[in-house]
């Protein structure tokens, strides 16, 4: 399932087990828009929980990536 970078980065903080405000303040978003992207990535793969949102994920060949730069994690960052 193609997923944007926000919503994998939300994603990649869940795994991390930090919470909306937590998510908000790091993405610099509301908390409001982070429950919004939440509820439809809950819909989107038929959850209702932020543990069983990040299993479907992984299972299906999601990648965490790392918020801070947007990368896979484990990747190697390209040189310039």
């Amino acid at each position: 399932m193609n997923l944007s970078t926000r919503q994998i980065e939300i994603l990649s903080l869940i795994a991390k087990r930090h919470r909306d405000k937590e998510i908000a303040k790091h993405l610099g978003m509301s908390v409001r828009t982070v429950d919004s992207h939440l509820q439809r990535l809950y819909d989107r793969y038929g959850v209702r929980s932020r543990a069983a949102i990040f299993a479907k994920w992984l299972l299906e060949d999601g990648t965490p990536m790392s918020p801070e730069c947007a990368t896979p994690v484990g990747a190697v960052p390209a040189r310039r």
